[in-house]
């Protein structure tokens, strides 16, 4: 079987080399239809340019007044399809599509699947309608334990999202789900943003069910806060500091904060480089390493480096976010993390998603795997 460690770096690779290729595709079609109308324009005023010389004065003004009016239509029917395709892509409404799986290596403990319909109101907040699909797999404990099986789900949410604002956002979101034994859970979760010109504030709170097979089993809910702040100290140094905290209803209870630098060594149109350092400490109420029935560690404390890259744009059909790094922990094996996230819009109005997490931890149960797409109607 493929160690977790080349299977990271198998997807960073892939995924790094696949946005090359795509990225340097867009670049060659858009320079090929730059090209391609430059010869369009010089054809038309050749063509123009000899009629000139067998009409009158007073026939050319009428003829070049009519071709600068056509020239004009157009020019504005253009751009009017643009801004349409642009409000369409931002502001239409949507179906989509998003799985994911979180596995240790190649041992899955859940495996989720959404499709969903997003509408618009006439206030420009999302409101989303989705069926759910879910199995929580039991886990490669191996002491017997009649609890540490398999469930599987069907459900349906409803997620609201205020309309993005220069400032200040918000969500909300519940689930309600049933397992192939009858039984029923929910989730619930709220979270907001707060914009400033060189800083990003982000609050979560959610609550479900752990997310493995006998969590389900035990019916054990977490109650997880998140706070997410980046800081743009200057054009090229960013800082990032994390805090997350989770609550369980057996009555455990853990905590993590981190913080990220990173430093902005070459960047162009198309292709970003940063070396970034990390550090970070939790404490927890129980040791459960071994992820039964989900993963804890008494106390953490690690620390590292590596490098960020992006390629594409913020306006460039392809997007991509990808970092690597390694960490020295105390008391236990170094490990390694891999992170990454792209967008393609494959045609103006289909976009596909994707991304990855992966750590070489045994037993973390942390490797998520996630795939998606989103539609946009007139």
């Amino acid at each position: 079987m493929m160690r977790v460690t080349e299977y990271a770096k198998f997807l960073f690779i892939g995924y790094f080399f696949f946005g090359w290729v795509l990225t340097w595709a867009n670049a060659t079609n858009e320079l090929m239809g730059t090209l391609t109308d430059s010869e369009y324009i010089s054809k038309v005023s050749d063509s123009t340019s000899s009629k000139k010389k067998r009409k009158e004065s007073e026939r050319v003004k009428t003829s070049n007044s009519a071709n600068y009016s056509k020239q004009n239509v157009v020019q504005n029917t253009n751009l009017r399809k643009d801004v349409s395709e642009s409000v369409r892509r931002e502001k239409g409404n949507s179906v989509s599509t998003n799985s994911y799986a979180i596995n240790d290596v190649f041992e899955p403990s859940t495996l989720s699947n959404v499709v969903s319909f997003n509408i618009y109101d006439k206030r420009l907040n999302v409101h989303s309608f989705s069926g759910t699909q879910s199995s929580m797999y039991s886990l490669s404990f191996t002491s017997e334990n009649n609890v540490n099986t398999r469930r599987d789900l069907i459900g349906f949410e409803y997620r609201f999202k205020k309309m993005d604002s220069l400032k200040f956002g918000y969500s909300a979101r519940a689930r309600l789900e049933r397992d192939n034994e009858s039984r029923t859970y929910y989730q619930l979760g709220i979270g907001a943003n707060l914009k400033g010109e060189k800083r990003l504030n982000m609050v979560g709170l959610e609550y479900f069910p752990v997310r493995t097979g006998p969590g389900h089993v035990l019916e054990i809910y977490r109650t997880q806060f998140t706070n997410y702040n980046t800081f743009e100290l200057t054009k090229r140094l960013k800082q990032v500091a994390a805090f997350e905290t989770n609550y369980y209803s057996d009555e455990h209870a853990d905590f993590i904060v981190s913080a990220r630098t990173e430093f902005l060594l070459f960047e162009s149109e198309l292709f970003r480089v940063s070396p970034l350092m990390e550090a970070a400490y939790g404490l927890g109420t129980i040791n459960r390493r071994d992820s039964y029935p989900y993963w804890m560690a008494a106390k953490r404390t690690y620390g590292g480096g590596g490098f960020a890259l992006g390629i594409g744009s913020d306006s460039s059909a392809f997007q991509m976010l990808a970092d690597a790094s390694i960490f020295s922990e105390a008391g236990q094996p170094n490990f390694e993390r891999y992170t990454g996230s792209l967008s393609y819009r494959v045609e103006n109005f289909t976009t596909l998603n994707a991304g990855f997490e992966v750590y070489t931890i045994d037993n973390f149960y942390s490797n998520v795997i996630q795939l998606g797409m989103v539609y946009n109607f007139k």
